[in-house]
């Protein structure tokens, strides 16, 4: 059992619970993934217009790096709580704000979004939450309790989805031509069936604007930015599209033909000549979705 507890205005209460399987991060390192995005999520945190003295919550902050630009908006006066139900992640958001100086103003709770609304212990300016809802067995329901933690006029601002990733050639010169495209059908695949394996799990019959309108929220509306990099990559983006991409091939390995499993094993196999570390047309190009609206004032 993992020791989860709440710290909110001070006050700690503990207890045990289990994390659920299923939820956390694609990599070892989600830092340096979060730092490669970093950008982007600013992009895409500006139509919140967090301000100083506001308050938010990044619910699912992974390591924080949301989290952080998020209490430097908000400023003294303000504070961010980090919802999380994993206390592993929590653990790496307030390293990331105690890092960046801004951790008298970041306040974890530990809490699993299938048991409703975060506990807090006020009405909220704005709520951020990234590639989190996807996890949860009814993404309508968790977005109507997100919604009910604002305060008139607040904003709801949820990024999930965009595009499929691009980081080789449409032809890489091992094995056949669209790989990354075949990746994508088979990753499909085992999404559906993680999701649809979860008891209570329900499906979502309608896009995210629709369920934000659901929940009451007005003004609803969608930003995609774009992340562009391309070859040559930097060692660091390097490692994190590696890193990504073998996340996704293990996922959807089951799913995957024979041919593409060996040329899969063939790319990302550090001490082979086919390595993708090894490239020079390694890039990394996708976009990133965000839906947000608020409540009526």
């Amino acid at each position: 059992m993992e020791m989860m507890f709440i710290m909110i205005a001070g006050m700690t209460t503990t207890n045990q619970r289990t994390v659920r399987p299923g939820v956390g991060t694609s990599t070892r390192n989600p830092a340096a993934a979060e730092a490669v995005f970093l950008d982007v999520t600013r992009r895409l945190l500006a139509p919140l217009r967090i301000s100083d003295g506001d308050i938010a919550v990044d619910v699912g902050p992974g390591a924080g790096s949301a989290t952080v630009a998020m209490a430097a908006a908000v400023g003294p006066r303000g504070r961010v709580y980090a919802v999380d139900l994993d206390p592993a992640m929590l653990d790496a958001t307030m390293a990331a704000a105690r890092e960046a100086g801004v951790a008298e103003r970041v306040l974890p709770v530990a809490h699993d979004l299938e048991e409703g609304a975060p506990p807090l212990p006020e009405p909220v300016d704005a709520i951020w939450s990234s590639a989190c809802l996807h996890h949860t067995l009814d993404w309508e329901a968790s977005v109507r309790a997100l919604a009910s933690a604002l305060r008139p006029g607040g904003t709801l601002c949820v990024a999930e989805g965009g595009l499929p990733t691009r980081c080789l050639p449409w032809d890489a010169g091992v094995g056949l031509p669209g790989l990354e495209i075949r990746l994508d059908e088979a990753h499909n695949r085992w999404s559906t069936q993680w999701f649809a394996g979860r008891t209570g799990a329900r499906r979502q019959r309608r896009g995210w604007t629709e369920v934000l309108r659901a929940a009451g929220l007005v003004e609803v509306t969608s930003v995609t930015e774009l992340l562009d990099l391309p070859a040559p990559v930097s060692d660091q983006v390097r490692t994190v599209v590696i890193e990504e991409l073998a996340a996704r091939v293990a996922r959807a390995t089951p799913f995957l033909d024979e041919n593409d499993r060996a040329t899969w094993e063939l790319l990302l196999d550090p001490t082979g000549a086919h390595w993708l570390g090894h490239r020079a047309d390694l890039g990394l190009l996708t976009a990133r979705t965000a839906y947000l609206g608020r409540t009526p004032r």
